[in-house]
């Protein structure tokens, strides 16, 4: 398998990209793990085996063979640097965020001179019915530069007589 992968992603560095990798080694200025694939990169293209290069650079095959594989596939860059990772997807809408603001703004539970956390996320997943915890929630407010245990910040509603 490994002769067969060694063959089918075999390197062949221009003389620029060559030059490009010995200058990034040489300043050693990025992450260990580019460094790491720039020198897996240069092995490779002198035509070592893998396990020579697993060897001499402490490294798995899997590494050697994902560094070989994205520079074929995907030139020098995809080589060297990971692809962007999508973070996860968000729980709240904005219209529910708002909602999560209308309430910490609200005046706080009977019984109690201001909201807690603990109160805040209770309100929120009963009124709004997600399932959320009291990080998410302190993470929109933050966002949203509203702190409602200050009484400042607090929104009070106006009262008619």
């Amino acid at each position: 398998m490994q002769i067969a992968a060694y063959r089918k992603f075999r390197v062949t560095l221009t003389t620029k990209e060559r030059a490009f990798l010995q200058t990034l080694i040489r300043k050693g200025t990025n992450k260990a793990r580019i460094l790491t694939r720039a020198r897996i990169l240069l092995l490779a293209d002198t035509q070592q085996k893998d396990t020579h290069i697993c060897q001499a650079l402490g490294l798995d095959r899997s590494v050697v063979y994902d560094a070989r594989k994205h520079y074929v596939t995907g030139g020098l860059n995809r080589a060297l640097y990971d692809l962007a990772h999508p973070g996860k997807a968000r729980k709240l809408t904005g219209q529910q965020e708002a909602e999560v603001i209308a309430i910490a703004c609200s005046g706080a539970p009977s019984g109690r001179v201001r909201w807690t956390m603990d109160l805040l996320t209770e309100a929120v997943n009963k009124q709004i019915g997600v399932s959320i915890g009291r990080t998410a929630v302190y993470k929109i407010l933050l966002r949203n530069n509203i702190k409602p245990w200050l009484k400042k910040n607090v929104v009070y509603p106006v009262h008619y007589a």
